[in-house]
């Protein structure tokens, strides 16, 4: 049976057929490449072009969905000798790919800051200038957004679209009050001497490793919580059903993503 490309069924996964996402990675190529140039100096035309490069991809990607610029999804099949088996979705492998160069990048990050750690003769005991009870309540409020992620992505599944959009909002507003909390902190500790350049108990690397460390991961929650606004307003357009909800099993593989490395680092930056 034809499928309208503009107006997929329901029964077809809506899949973006846009080529905004080489465009988005090709801007944070650019940003990377200016910190390996200029260092620190980031208003150098490298990073601003990077910057420019990547906020227009994402917003002529945001736009295109809009328009529902789409390709139909239809699952193939392979044959086999033992018999028929199910392809496996092009996007959930694409977002798998994705996620393992994130290990990658926060493993390297991890690892170099560990080295700092240990090459240098002294180092802040755990609680010594960070909030750890803060950031605890703030690593439960991260993983109760998971939580309430799964429990949205199960609702969607079994087309209950209420408890679906209910659950969505509880995810992003555990996600802002986690931001929030952690621009807290930020404020507090610069006030107390500790920056990216700077530390009021030896050594000096202790700010730059705390804040490169939990600064990414911040920045990645940030995208995750604009991403979760974004799917947010189309769940409440009811552009999710229990046959089509693959972006919203994406958004949960990322979400989950951040809160295991977040454990991770709460465990290695504040309790170590």
């Amino acid at each position: 049976m034809a499928v309208d490309e503009g107006h997929p069924t329901e029964e077809d996964e809506e899949v973006h057929g846009s080529p905004w996402p080489i465009v988005v990675a090709l801007g944070v190529g650019l940003i990377f490449a200016s910190l390996g140039v200029y260092g620190t100096a980031l208003l150098n035309p490298l990073f601003l072009g990077g910057i420019a490069v990547f906020a227009g991809a994402v917003g002529g990607w945001v736009w295109d969905d809009f328009r529902g610029r789409r390709i139909p999804y239809v699952p193939g099949e392979m044959k086999g000798e033992e018999g028929t088996l199910q392809a496996f979705p092009t996007r959930k492998a694409a977002m798998w790919i994705f996620l393992a160069s994130e290990i990658m990048f926060f493993a390297a990050i991890i690892g170099g800051s560990w080295a700092v750690r240990a090459s240098s003769a002294t180092w802040p005991a755990p609680g010594e200038i960070l909030n750890v009870p803060l950031t605890a309540l703030n690593t439960f409020i991260l993983i109760t957004s998971s939580l309430a992620m799964a429990e949205a992505l199960h609702a969607i599944q079994q087309g209950n679209q209420k408890a679906f959009v209910q659950r969505l909002l509880i995810t992003l507003a555990l996600g802002i009050a986690f931001l929030s909390i952690q621009a807290f902190e930020y404020v507090s500790l610069i006030a107390e001497g500790l920056t990216p350049f700077s530390s009021p108990i030896p050594p000096l690397a202790y700010g730059s490793t705390f804040f490169i460390q939990t600064g990414f991961h911040g920045a990645h929650v940030t995208g995750g919580v604009i991403a979760m606004a974004y799917v947010m307003l189309k769940a409440r357009k009811g552009k999710f059903t229990a046959k089509n909800h693959g972006t919203v099993e994406l958004m949960g593989l990322y979400w989950h993503f951040v809160d295991v490395v977040w454990i991770f680092l709460f465990t290695i930056v504040y309790l170590i």
